[in-house]
C-alpha cells in the first residue's frame, strides 16, 4: 500500500537500526532484560519441541497491539530445521508516527539471529508492511547479521513430497487495490478496535486474543467479514493450482485456518495480533496449526 511506500530508506534504517540491540551479539536474547527487567530464561531450561518447519505471519513487531511476550514464549519453545516468517513481520506503517519498539522485539531478533546461527535456515517473505525490506540499505543490514533470506515468495517441499507455495497473500486482498484515503481508514478503525479489544478484556477479564476475545466475535458477527475471507481463500487457492502447488501457506487476513480446498491444502498461519497461532510441520510432512 502506499503507506508502506512512501517511507525514506535512510530514515528508516535511522529509526530501526539503533533500536534493535539484539543485533550487536548471537547470544545477546539469553542476556538482555525483558520489559520487566528480569533476565531472559536460558534455552536449556525451557521444554524445547523440535519440529521439521514452523511458518509463522504477521507478527507486526513494532505496533503496539503486537503480543511480543508470546511470540517470544513461542520461539523459545520451537526449534525447527527451516522457518519461514510469512509478512509482516516488522510493521513499517507505524514507523513514521505510530512506532512501538518493546524489549520484547530485541530479544526475538536476536532469539531469530542465535537460530540461524545454529543452522536453523530462515526465510522471510514481504508483506504489505514490511515491504521496505528489500530496499539496498535493509538488504545490506540483513546480509550482514547473516540472519534470513528475503523475497516476495517460496517454494516449500515436505517432507512427504509435497510443493508448497510460501506467500504472504496481500496481493489477493481487494482491499488492499482501494483507494489511498481507504485504506488509510481501515487501517486506523483496524487499531481502535484493537484498542477497544484491550480494554474490554482487562475491565471483563475476557480473552485478550482467539476467538472468544471481542474482536473475534465481532469479526464471526460480520458476514462481510466473512465473505472477505472466502474471497481471499478462493482467490490465492486458484492461483496456487494455476501454478501447479499441492498447497499454499500464507497470512495477511488474521484469520488462522488449515483446511482442504478441492485438493489443495490451504493453511493460513494466522498473526500475532489477534490469534497468536502458526502452522508447524512435523518429521513426516503432517502440517498442523498452533
Amino acid at each position: 500500500m502506499s503507506s508502506a511506500n512512501s517511507l525514506i530508506v535512510d530514515e528508516t534504517i535511522d529509526i530501526i537500526a539503533p533500536q534493535i540491540r539484539g543485533f550487536t551479539g548471537r547470544h545477546a536474547w539469553l542476556h538482555d532484560n525483558n520489559a520487566d527487567g528480569k533476565k531472559a530464561a536460558p534455552s536449556e531450561s525451557l521444554s524445547i519441541t523440535r519440529v521439521r518447519s514452523l511458518f509463522l505471519s504477521d507478527l507486526h513487531l513494532g505496533f503496539r497491539h503486537s503480543r511480543v511476550q508470546s511470540i517470544l514464549e513461542f520461539l523459545n519453545r520451537h526449534e525447527p530445521e527451516n522457518r519461514y516468517l510469512v509478512g509482516d513481520f516488522i510493521d513499517g506503517w507505524c514507523l513514521q508516527s505510530r512506532w512501538h519498539w518493546q524489549a520484547e522485539c530485541n530479544l526475538i531478533i536476536s532469539r531469530l539471529m542465535d537460530l540461524a546461527q545454529n543452522g536453523t535456515r530462515i526465510r522471510l517473505a514481504i508483506g504489505n508492511h514490511d515491504n521496505f525490506l528489500p530496499c539496498p540499505m535493509m538488504m545490506r543490514l540483513i546480509e550482514q547479521c547473516g540472519m534470513v533470506e528475503v523475497a516476495d515468495e517460496f517454494h516449500h517441499k515436505t517432507a512427504d513430497g509435497r510443493k508448497f507455495l510460501i506467500l504472504h497473500g496481500d496481493q489477493f486482498d481487494h482491499y488492499e487495490r482501494a483507494c489511498t484515503f481507504t485504506v488509510g481508514f481501515l487501517s486506523l478503525f483496524y487499531e481502535g478496535l484493537l484498542r477497544v479489544n484491550s480494554i474490554w478484556s482487562r475491565a471483563t477479564a475476557t480473552a485478550m486474543h482467539g476467538n472468544n476475545s471481542l474482536v473475534g466475535r465481532l469479526k464471526r458477527r460480520l458476514k462481510s467479514i466473512g465473505k472477505h475471507v472466502g474471497h481471499f481463500r478462493n482467490q490465492i487457492v486458484r492461483h496456487a493450482r494455476h501454478r501447479g502447488y499441492d498447497g499454499v501457506i500464507c497470512g495477511h487476513i488474521h484469520a488462522p485456518q488449515h483446511i482442504e480446498i478441492e485438493g489443495i491444502t490451504y493453511c493460513n498461519a494466522g498473526d500475532w495480533v489477534e490469534n497468536c497461532t502458526a502452522i508447524l510441520e512435523d518429521r513426516n510432512g503432517d502440517l498442523r496449526l498452533a
